[in-house]
């Protein structure tokens, strides 16, 4: 049996908190040029409510994943036995509830990121 030091799925996972920061990063800027555009000055209105609208959509976007059923993303298809439709649909489902996961782990630690910044920003600022 391997021993890890880390789970490889925990890997999987915190690997996602930088993607999840230039997330972040990118929605942040793009809503400061929308609040220039639509308001004339520089005004940071609608940087959180923009990311943590982000998160929620990817939790949710995660949730309808992963319980999507299978036969959506096997339709069209013919095989010539009973067994190996089932096990085709088994592994397909099994990797599907894998990004599902992942994206759904994604939106959480956009969500939390977002909070833990503005939490920082407002004891700061």
């Amino acid at each position: 049996m391997k021993r890890y030091l880390l789970h490889p799925t925990v890997i999987k996972i915190l690997k996602l908190i930088p993607i999840s920061l230039g997330l972040i990063i990118v929605l942040a800027a793009l809503s400061i040029l929308y609040g220039f555009i639509a308001h004339g000055v520089f005004t940071l209105r609608y940087v959180f409510d923009v990311n943590f609208f982000a998160g929620a959509i990817l939790i949710a976007i995660g949730i309808i994943l992963m319980f999507l059923p299978s036969a959506f993303l096997m339709a069209g298809r013919t095989w010539l036995e009973r067994s190996a439709f089932l096990e085709r649909s088994y592994d397909s489902r099994e990797v599907r509830q894998n990004k599902a996961r992942m994206i759904l782990w994604f939106g959480i630690i956009t969500l939390v990121l977002a909070g833990l910044i503005q939490i920082l920003l407002s004891v700061i600022l």
